[in-house]
């Protein structure tokens, strides 16, 4: 089971460091005991057919063992993020229909806020005593676990579960607009955390960032592949780019995963100096597409490293394709596209068109998955979001059950390349236009980290009638080195670009607004657009910083 990783590992090396958070080690003993004493308090939730478990802590000791705790009570741990509404931590709450939750010191003092949204039979753990200080009463008096062991546990713990038993249930957006719970069993889990040692072996005394948030299914891969491997975690305070670079030198981080868009950031405050971080040795990108500039920056800054592009859904559970970013690729420039690359073992795909038939070797279409990593399916899923799994045979493929990406692909031979999302697909005066697409030539032009276009302005029916392109410009650069390269994308876009899909507007930013995964939050740049059009161009660009032409 999921879990069994670190209690193994526990098993054989109490004693090694399995945890760096909150400016101090934990044993594998330590942690181990403290999921103990959780798992026991969890011991009268565990029961029924619902044995889901809202674990609402954050880079705290507490958040980690209150998830193996959960895990080694056969319960499923359900993240929520102080950072989110607490209108919607209260909608995914109760689509959870979890009976508990665990709350640490870190995200005690938003209870104030979600209390009266709350179920009112739900059972609230606090997780330490500084989780009950911070709640100022804010909670039932439920005491703090205790932890009753620290080298010997008993008999017949960690709880049995099976394979088809959830391990955890994180929520996205959904296609009709409230989060939707991604269902991710322990067979599926075990699956890829095993596909990744395979494919990746880790080397004695590793060093495992965990940069992305439990709510971020990135975290499976932080926090269970390091303790798989025995290896120690360390949890950064800040996703701020200055502290994040000093954090990768002070603890010798040999192992970094993120999304693209942290190192573009490290990138633009200038901290991918040639030689910067010797320690990496592994590095894993994932969640956006990773432009090939930028994998050349952290591939001097971090001249040790391996460097793998990673691509899967929440629904196939963390990764399930992968391309190794070798100092050849780096070198081709006929190969200016980063692949998604090839499936790991046990995984099946397939890239067939709107009525699901395959479509030609090379031709583009839609990403089916298939294989031991897919999710059960969605919790209480409407009939929109239901269809994203199906069964079907196809020829040539072992697998009957089927989730459709929603991504458009192509074959080629690096494996598979990702030309964006079917929804992302625009029309334009009756032409079809792919955002990606764009974003592809406006990025080599500008030579920038970090591109978005999105579809603006909106007709009175609230149809696209425009576009607007959005780079980033390193901090401190002069109007006239900026003048060039919005000049550049210009020409770039007019000579590569038919006329319906070239940008009407270039915004260049001194930064890109980032949502709690890390990602580029469109929402937030449309948002901008509404200001831009509203403000005029000019009094934005002196309101935002952002150069607009």
């Amino acid at each position: 089971m999921l879990h069994s990783f670190f209690f193994e590992s526990a098993a054989r090396r109490p004693g090694d460091h399995a945890l760096w958070v909150d400016g101090r080690y934990y044993t594998y003993g330590e942690v181990r005991a403290r999921a103990h004493g959780i798992s026991l308090a969890l011991a009268p939730f565990a029961g029924g057919p619902n044995r889901n478990c809202i674990l609402f802590a954050h880079r705290s000791a507490c958040a980690y063992a209150g998830l193996l705790g959960a895990l080694a009570a056969g319960m499923a741990y359900v993240p929520i993020h102080a950072r989110f509404p607490a209108a919607r931590n209260a909608a995914i709450i109760a689509r959870s229909g979890a009976r508990v939750m665990l709350v640490d010191h870190v995200c005690a003092p938003q209870l104030a806020a979600l209390l009266p949204l709350l179920p009112p039979d739900l059972r609230i753990v606090m997780l330490d005593a500084q989780a009950w200080d911070a709640a100022a009463g804010n909670a039932p008096p439920v005491p703090p676990p205790s932890a009753p062991f620290v080298h010997d546990p008993p008999a017949a713990w960690p709880a049995t579960v099976a394979a088809d038993d959830l391990a955890y249930l994180i929520f996205t957006s959904g296609t009709s607009g409230p989060p939707k719970g991604v269902m991710i069993p322990h067979g599926s889990a075990v699956a890829y955390v095993e596909a990744q040692m395979r494919r990746y072996p880790c080397e004695p005394g590793a060093r495992f960032s965990q940069f992305a948030d439990l709510t971020f299914d990135f975290s499976v891969h932080d926090v269970h592949v390091c303790w798989a491997n025995g290896a120690c975690l360390y949890v950064p305070t800040l996703q701020d780019p200055l502290y994040l670079a000093g954090f990768i030198r002070e603890h010798g981080i040999t192992h970094w995963a993120s999304v693209p868009s942290v190192l573009a950031l490290l990138q633009q405050f200038r901290k991918l100096a040639p030689g910067a971080f010797p320690s990496v040795r592994m590095t894993l990108m994932g969640g956006e597409a990773l432009p090939k500039t930028l994998a050349e920056a952290w591939s001097r800054a971090a001249p040790n490293t391996r460097i793998v592009n990673g691509y899967g859904p929440t629904e196939t559970t963390v990764i399930v394709l992968t391309f190794e970013l070798t100092p050849a690729f780096l070198a081709d420039a006929s190969r200016p596209v980063v692949p998604l690359g090839q499936p790991y073992p046990g995984i099946e795909t397939v890239v067939v068109d709107q009525h699901l038939v395959p479509v030609a070797a090379g031709a583009q279409g839609e990403l089916l998955i298939g294989g031991a990593q897919l999710a059960r399916g969605y919790l209480s899923a409407n009939p929109l979001d239901g269809e994203r799994f199906f069964a079907r045979a196809y020829p040539g493929r072992a697998c009957r059950r089927w989730y459709r990406s929603g991504d458009a692909v192509s074959e080629s031979p690096d494996g598979l390349l990702y030309h964006g999302r079917i929804d992302t697909q625009v029309k334009i005066r009756g032409n079809r236009i792919e955002l990606q697409e764009i974003e592809q030539v406006v990025q080599a032009a500008s030579g920038s980290a970090q591109c978005a276009v999105l579809a603006w302005p909106l007709d009175e029916a609230g149809k696209p009638i425009g576009l607007v392109a959005f780079v980033l410009g390193p901090a401190g650069e002069s109007p006239g080195v900026r003048g060039a390269r919005l000049a550049r994308i210009r020409h770039a876009c007019k000579h590569s670009l038919p006329v319906y899909a070239r940008p009407d507007r270039v915004v260049c930013l001194d930064g890109f607004p980032i949502n709690v995964n890390g990602k580029i939050d469109r929402a937030q740049l449309l948002a901008r657009c509404e200001h831009l059009d509203a403000a005029g161009a000019g009094t934005a660009r002196q309101r935002s910083g952002a150069a607009a032409v």
